[in-house]
């Protein structure tokens, strides 16, 4: 049912909308959650933890927080909290909603009553004072006058919508384009950004070995300038729309910094003017207001925040926030400003494969949600029209839509062969720039007790990732994309005579899914398997597939406990909170404060920690006494969502950068507390180890290069 309703009340539920004595009010993302959730259970106590737990899943909040969203839905209902009509506090246990809001498919007011009431209150007019039916006249005046208002709000609700069809009938559907490569070098170009004038590309440029550097390139004559650093990474070009000057991302190691330099003066790092700094735990995505005012980039605070979108005022260099939702999870992740400048459209998600699009106008700082989607796009920008989208299609993406405001698919801009990323609007009114990539791994796997070749596996012509070792049975899984989206297959070692194995597809997920982890249990029969922010658990014997019911939470870094119980790492106010989880009985309980994420060593019966700040790896044999530092330090603490920390049968392994900058695998020894160089291997962090040997990925393929789309 799409609309809520009581007396003089409406809750538009599709628009997130509350019409009230006539008056629409547009409700924000919290208030709006906490609203449905009181209309949903109305007539009994709901505890503030219940509140936490089912309108804030994932987060901790202060009970502060909850009163002031409180506040703001009682304000919406026009309710007096001295003398409440719909939600009461109850003290010492929590709030209940007094009221029950009827369920309806159309948007209607149902005069019945009001009409039986005036016919009993003038059947009695002979036998009250004439004060009272002075009063009861009144009052019934009232009424018509609500129903007139109300009647006027839906009306004035049905035009909104027929003229959003009117305008949808006015748009311009894209017809699918042909494209243009831009560029077809050896190693990776990204981040493409055409100057104004459309006589100079530039773009990142991504070389094994070496950091990130900037090259701009003549369109013409196809004459290249390069932009590079010796320790930093130069990334994210984009040209401002009134000058020819160019603002980029500077990193090194915690240091982030957003430069603007005169294109003919770029190379000499002396000329580059600081904008503003950013946080060394984000890569901000940058835009330009058209009148090249302003600088827009987004920025979050650590990994455990969500990106919140800034400005920056390049006269003065004042730095302001715009109104936007602020969430956990990935925050406002990706945004850009239409062609004419009005209005500003953000992508918000969460931790689920959901993303909200939001619209911002400008003057106005006026915040509207358009769209909410089943799955996570990836990128957008504008269209030259102001009026629609363009962005990659749902993952794997392999062609460019466009879409309206709600998210409705219009047409197909482009289809490619190879994935499609980091997409731009070039100035003519027409055209697009976009990344147009290719990746694929292979997995091999390499006894440690013989000193031999690793061992090809049971490898596809695509990409083949996400290896994982059983414990003891002598099997492997691992993900591949053979029948196009990524699915879980599984599969026996080869023998002493190197044959190789075919595969058994564990899954069959109905819709695309992004992939970040395998784990089996210590008895090797089940497979835990960790999708976007949601574990699903493979039984092997039975090809059983169980989604754990853990709601809109982070999950990272997951490892077993116990053949029953799960460790993995989430957000709370902010920060990294290691959980257990019983699958059995569905319990979850916070571990000790103070850790990203751990592991438990069932042949030692320790546990294995990832401190908060120094990211040293602690030895807790109990949870009670003190941990033991090993000196150990991993650093980051998590990549692409799994723990940077490995048990191997006689010590850990992760991944360290502490020594000059340079990455590379360390190994503590548990016999005599050693910290040394571990075995290379072709990746750093798609590896698993057992007593057998090492399982891990290696890259065969990498391209990615810059196209352009050519209108017919």
């Amino acid at each position: 049912m799409r609309y809520l309703e009581f007396d003089h009340i409406t809750i538009d539920t599709q628009n997130q909308l509350l019409i009230r004595d006539g008056e629409s009010i547009i409700l924000a993302p919290k208030v709006y959650d906490l609203l449905i959730f009181f209309c949903k259970n109305p007539a009994r106590i709901i505890t503030k933890d219940e509140l936490m737990d089912e309108v804030w899943t994932g987060t901790l909040v202060t009970e502060n927080a909850i009163s002031r969203t409180l506040v703001k839905v009682r304000k919406a209902l026009g309710d007096d909290p001295k003398s409440p009509q719909f939600i009461i506090t109850v003290p010492r246990k929590g709030y209940r909603m007094v009221t029950e809001f009827n369920a309806n498919d159309k948007c209607q007011y149902n005069d019945q009553n009001t009409t039986e009431q005036t016919s009993i209150n003038k059947e009695n007019n002979n036998t009250v004072t004439p004060s009272f039916s002075s009063l009861n006249s009144t009052k019934n005046k009232q009424k018509k006058t609500l129903i007139t208002l109300f009647s006027l709000s839906c009306a004035l609700l049905i035009v909104t919508v027929s003229f959003y069809f009117s305008t949808q009938q006015n748009i311009e559907i894209i017809t699918t384009k042909q494209l243009k490569p831009l560029t077809r070098e050896i190693a990776d170009e990204q981040h493409p950004n055409i100057s104004p004038d459309l006589s100079q590309l530039a773009y990142t440029k991504v070389v094994s070995g070496k950091p990130s550097y900037i090259n701009i390139e003549n369109l013409s004559d196809h004459s290249k300038m390069s932009v590079s650093h010796p320790r930093a990474k130069l990334s994210r070009p984009v040209w401002s729309p009134t000058e020819s000057k160019i603002a980029f991302l500077y990193q090194h190691k915690q240091v982030c910094i957003i430069f603007l330099a005169d294109q003919k003066e770029i190379k000499n790092k002396d000329n580059w003017q600081q904008i503003t700094e950013c946080s060394g735990e984000s890569w901000p995505h940058l835009v330009f207001s058209p009148d090249g005012q302003y600088l827009y980039f987004n920025d979050r605070q650590s990994k455990a925040n969500g990106y919140q979108i800034f400005r920056v005022d390049l006269l003065n260099k004042q730095k302001d926030i715009i109104n936007q939702p602020i969430t956990s999870g990935q925050g406002n992740y990706a945004f850009d400003i239409s062609p004419d400048g009005k209005r500003l459209v953000m992508l918000n998600s969460e931790f689920t494969a959901q993303t909200r699009i939001y619209t911002l106008d400008i003057a106005q700082a006026k915040l509207q949600l358009t769209a909410k989607l089943p799955y996570l796009m990836g990128a957008v920008v504008w269209h030259h029209d102001n009026m629609t989208l363009v962005h990659p299609s749902p993952h794997p993406a392999y062609e460019l839509w466009q879409s309206n405001l709600a998210g409705e698919k219009l047409a197909v801009v482009v289809s490619n062969t190879s994935r499609v990323k980091q997409l731009s609007r070039i100035n003519n009114k027409q055209d697009f720039t976009f990344v147009s990539y290719l990746i694929n791994r292979d997995i091999h796997f390499k006894d440690i007790n013989k000193d031999n070749q690793p061992m090809n596996l049971d490898n596809s012509s695509v990409m083949d990732y996400l290896p994982a070792l059983a414990n003891n049975s002598g099997q492997y899984a691992f993900v591949s994309k053979r029948s196009t989206t990524a699915e879980v297959y599984l599969a026996q070692l080869p023998t002493e005579n190197n044959n190789v194995a075919t595969s058994k597809q564990l899954t069959f997920f109905n819709t695309p899914v992004r992939l970040y982890q395998l784990l089996f249990s210590p008895d090797d029969s089940q497979l835990m398997v960790l999708a976007d922010n949601q574990i699903v658990i493979v039984d092997i014997d039975k090809g059983e597939v169980n989604n754990l019911a853990l709601g809109n939470r982070a999950i990272s870094g997951i490892s077993w406990l116990d053949q029953h119980t799960l460790l993995f790492s989430t957000i709370r106010n902010g920060d990294w909170q290691l959980m257990q989880y019983n699958i059995a009985t569905k319990i979850l309980t916070a571990m000790p404060n103070g850790y990203q994420g751990g592991l438990y060593d069932q042949k030692n019966q320790r546990f294995y920690f990832l401190a908060d700040e120094s990211n040293e790896v602690m030895i807790l044999d109990d949870l009670i006494q003190a941990p033991q530092s090993t000196g150990l330090i991993c650093e980051p603490g998590f990549i692409n969502r799994q723990l940077n920390l490995t048990l191997t049968p006689n010590g850990l392994v992760c991944l360290s950068d502490v020594n000059n900058n340079i990455q590379e695998l360390k190994y503590y020894s548990f016999a005599d507390k050693s910290i040394s160089p571990w075995q290379k291997l072709p990746t750093l962090f798609d590896y698993q180890i057992n007593n057998k040997g090492v399982i891990f990925t290696q890259l065969k393929q990498s391209v990615a290069d810059i196209m352009q789309t050519k209108s017919h």
